[in-house]
């Protein structure tokens, strides 16, 4: 399978699995723009995560809530926290990014 077909696969799958747990979760709270909105830029927070070389992706959890940004996980350093926040804010639509990422280093 190419590269972008697989980028499309994993992009429908999560919005899929994001969407179903929505519903279970939080029934109203959201409009279903907002919820669109949220799932659309969780996706590129996290692949913008996923593509930075010294971000390691996979340790870094991504949450949006009505345009907040939450970040959760690991950053090898100060810097790469820094570059980390720097990524989800430069993200159109993200209103405000929260930081609940911890240094550690290996």
């Amino acid at each position: 399978m190419g590269t972008i077909n697989m980028k499309k696969v994993l992009v429908a799958a999560t919005s899929m699995l994001l969407i179903g747990c929505q519903s279970y979760l939080e029934g109203q709270s959201r409009t279903v723009g907002e919820f669109t909105d949220d799932v659309a830029i969780h996706t590129v927070v996290k692949t913008r995560l996923l593509r930075d070389p010294d971000i390691k992706g996979l340790r870094v959890n991504v949450e949006v809530r009505k345009g907040v940004v939450t970040l959760y996980g690991r950053a090898a350093s100060e810097t790469v926290r820094e570059r980390a926040l720097a990524l989800a804010k430069s993200v159109k639509g993200v209103a405000k990014v929260e930081d609940r990422l911890t240094i550690v280093t290996e």
